[in-house]
């Protein structure tokens, strides 16, 4: 029996947001070549086609959580 081991990419920070209660949105570069986002305020995570920050800063803009303790660590 043979197994085959697939290494999979962890997405790369590119960017971070500051939101107006302080929390962060992380912008990330994903293996596939799209992009995602994570905001450690309301915990939205998102994910795009756009090869722009756009979707985040409208997301940092409009997000008034304050950061959640166990999101700090993304």
């Amino acid at each position: 029996m043979t197994a085959t081991v697939t290494s999979i990419a962890a997405p790369v920070t590119v960017g971070t947001i500051s939101t107006q209660a302080g929390a962060t949105v992380y912008v990330y570069a994903d293996p596939d070549g799209t992009l995602s986002s994570d905001c450690t305020g309301c915990g939205e995570y998102a994910w795009t086609l756009a090869a722009d920050h756009g979707f985040a800063q409208q997301h940092a803009a409009a997000c008034f959580r304050r950061p959640h303790p166990l999101r700090l660590a993304a």
